[in-house]
């Protein structure tokens, strides 16, 4: 059974019906699609490539119902979804973007599904043989929800949701020590109007040097992405969150490497395709995208 905590004073168990899809996935588009016209707020994005030259397909602003229905189309194609991100934008609304990668066997994704399900889910699919990749936890009408990917896997792959830095932190050596890294993680606040934050993480096995930064200004992450860069590290996982000032701040994994993984902050949708298409021409491939509400 795989070890799932969340530290919370409380467990909202929402009764929303969630939509599960097993999916499949991959057209072969070298443009990303854009679903949406977005009238609220100014949504940017931040970016990672990594060398590949393979078809990877990707979808952004898309509501839940067309990114599932997109999933669905590209795993009868021989594609597997492999990052999503959500986007709650000023109006209340949530868009997705998401990146496809060439693939076969099962990858279940789940969108929306309130704490019980996702958990009572996740227990299910190890038991079947796969293990949690990929999850977004936020807020909404007053209850955190989930969405989730999932890929094969038979390791004890540790997560954690709703965690405070400093008990993710203990987590996290005590986990490096068992032979664990972190691959992905991400604070939320713990409600719209207070200034906690609360974080996901999720480990898999590993014993590399993975260095991380947790709710960094954008000038810290610079400079330690900058310091990593020179010691070898490219970075591996990157998200971003706004306090209830208001003000965006960054949570950073790196790992080891020498490829030239290039990484954008802040740029609206024209210019992160523009900055695509130049990278797909000298061989690199986005892995990380994730939309956000600017406050600017």
């Amino acid at each position: 059974m795989s070890k799932i905590s969340t530290r919370r004073s409380s467990i909202a168990l929402a009764s929303v019906l969630g939509v599960l899809v097993t999916l499949a996935g991959g057209a072969t588009p070298a443009v990303a699609e854009d679903r949406a016209s977005i009238a609220a707020g100014v949504v940017r994005y931040n970016a990672i490539w990594e060398p590949g030259d393979d078809a990877r397909p990707r979808v952004h602003t898309y509501t839940s119902h067309d990114l599932l229905e997109r999933n669905s189309e590209l795993f009868n194609q021989g594609y597997r979804i492999d990052s999503i991100s959500q986007t709650r934008l000023d109006n209340g609304e949530s868009r997705y973007d998401a990146i496809w990668r060439p693939g076969s066997g099962s990858s279940p994704v789940v969108i929306g599904w309130s704490e019980q399900q996702f958990w009572n889910q996740n227990a299910i699919y190890w038991e079947q043989g796969l293990r949690l990749w990929r999850v977004n936890r936020y807020l909404h009408n007053g209850a955190f929800h989930y969405d989730g990917i999932w890929k094969p896997g038979t390791d004890g792959r540790r997560v954690a949701a709703g965690w405070t830095l400093a008990a993710l932190q203990a987590e996290d050596i005590r986990m490096r020590a068992q032979g664990y890294r972190l691959i992905q993680t991400a604070g939320v606040r713990e409600n719209l109007l207070g200034s906690e934050i609360r974080y996901i993480g999720i480990w898999m096995p590993g014993t590399d040097a993975r260095p991380t930064l947790f709710g960094a200004t954008w000038d810290e992450m610079i400079q330690a992405n900058a310091n990593h860069w020179t010691s070898g590290y490219r970075t591996k996982y990157l998200n971003v969150y706004r306090t209830h000032q208001g003000h965006l701040r960054y949570d950073v994994i790196w790992e080891p490497g020498n490829d030239g993984r290039p990484v954008i902050t802040a740029p609206a949708y024209a210019e992160l395709m523009a900055r695509d298409a130049e990278l797909q021409t000298a061989g690199y491939r986005m892995t990380v995208v994730q939309g956000y509400v600017s406050p600017s």
